[in-house]
């Protein structure tokens, strides 16, 4: 009777030990992941997007991207007639479009504010558009400006058609090659700079390639 006794008391005790010890794993791998959090969970991104002005645009910043520094020795483009940092993002055609029409859309929504043709951009056109709760003023520049349709002051939205690309070394362009050139300046003043001298203006643009969907 006392070896049964002591049998069960032998288990009991076995088992209370697997218990307490399965607790105490249980307890550590929890305060292991507090004091680590997975690393792979990827951030959430609010941001706002702009459309794109151009079909298949990733594959079209080849030759002046946001930022660049370009002068007349260094440029990717010859012969160069300028120099400083390119507030802009260049959107080059392929080999293929020189002699068709190339369709450019709005990128965000927002009215009309100025079309005209502008020295070193040739046919160009302003709109007001908000993005991420702060005014901006988007650039379109190298257009043709009888295809442009819109009027000043006119509301449009982001995927409209605004027009096509000015036909290279022509005065549609201003006697650049055939390209489009979009900048995005914070806040309501229309600024029509393509490059600044100092990289610490860059600031006050907005890289649109950061932000196309």
């Amino acid at each position: 009777m006392k070896k049964i006794i002591l049998l069960i008391l032998v288990i009991l005790t076995a088992f209370g030990l697997v218990i307490y010890l399965g607790k105490n794993k249980q307890n550590s791998q929890m305060q292991e992941q507090n004091n680590n959090p997975p690393q792979n969970i990827p951030e959430s991104n609010d941001s706002e997007k702009f459309s794109s002005p151009i079909d298949r645009w990733s594959e079209r910043i080849t030759k002046k991207p946001f930022g660049i520094y370009i002068s007349p020795n260094s440029s990717p483009i010859q012969p160069e007639h300028f120099s400083g940092y390119h507030t802009g993002s260049d959107f080059e055609i392929f080999p293929d479009e020189e002699d068709k029409d190339v369709e450019i859309k709005t990128v965000c929504s927002g009215k009309l504010l100025e079309k005209r043709y502008v020295s070193g951009y040739g046919g160009t056109i302003v709109q007001q558009c908000e993005f991420e709760n702060q005014d901006i003023t988007v650039l379109y520049g190298h257009l043709k400006l009888s295809s442009i349709g819109i009027n000043i002051n006119q509301q449009i939205f982001a995927g409209d058609k605004i027009g096509i690309l000015g036909k290279g070394f022509s005065s549609e362009t201003d006697g650049e090659r055939k390209h489009l050139h979009i900048s995005i300046h914070k806040g309501t003043n229309i600024n029509l700079a393509g490059y600044v001298q100092n990289s610490g203006q860059l600031s006050n643009w907005i890289d649109i390639v950061k932000y196309i969907d």
